[in-house]
């Protein structure tokens, strides 16, 4: 998971489905998470095909997701033409 904190409490985090501190449901926050990393992924296999349009769009989708350095590198590099 890339958060290392909870969202809520801020208490570290294991693997495990809830916080250890406040019990917050992290289900949603890590399917998001794997969201965006799949996302990612496709975005830069659209890219490497030529298709940057797709390639923006899916980086963006992925950014509003889960704001990542990648996301946004990825993001500069495609508008540099």
């Amino acid at each position: 998971m890339a958060a290392e904190r909870c969202p809520a409490c801020r208490s570290r985090l294991s693997d495990e489905p809830t916080c250890p501190r406040c019990g917050c449901d992290l289900s949603l926050v890590r399917r998001a998470e794997a969201q965006a990393q799949r996302l990612l992924a496709r975005s830069v296999l659209a890219w490497a095909r030529g298709d940057r349009a797709a390639a923006t769009a899916l980086a963006r989708a992925a950014q509003a997701l889960q704001n990542s350095r990648f996301a946004a590198a990825l993001l500069r590099g495609l508008s540099r033409g």
